[in-house]
């Protein structure tokens, strides 16, 4: 029981982080004449590493597949959605506006390969 809460918990933090990066991200690159600085840059960095170890932490921490799983599949519909929203033909597109476009591809994916690991190591053998 407290396992899962500590899961849940941990879990649910790292979504609100996740989505506060996202917002922030589309904020700082979005069409409004201000330009960004390293460390706005650097800030989204630090949010998106504080969420990944959220999710890592509470994947690992959380003992049911159904979290593992759940994990897995809202993940994987943020990385389409990202790799969708990955414009390249944009004017602004250069090597910082890549930076901070690709983590949020690169995030997802790590969570979900460490994932599907847990799973493969936890099922059960016969």
């Amino acid at each position: 029981m407290r396992k899962s809460l500590i899961s849940n918990l941990l879990l649910s933090f790292g979504t609100f982080l996740l989505l506060g990066a996202f917002a922030y991200r589309l904020l700082i690159t979005s069409d409004i004449p201000v330009s960004y600085a390293i460390d706005e840059a650097i800030i989204l960095h630090v949010l998106i590493f504080i969420s990944t170890m959220l999710y890592i932490c509470g994947s690992i921490i959380g003992s049911r597949n159904t979290i593992r799983y759940t994990v897995i599949a809202v993940l994987t519909l943020f990385t389409v959605l990202n790799i969708y929203l990955f414009n390249t033909n944009a004017e602004y597109f250069d090597a910082s506006y890549a930076q901070i476009a690709i983590v949020f591809i690169l995030h997802p994916l790590l969570v979900i390969l460490i994932n599907l690991f847990v799973q493969l190591k936890t099922r059960p053998t016969h």
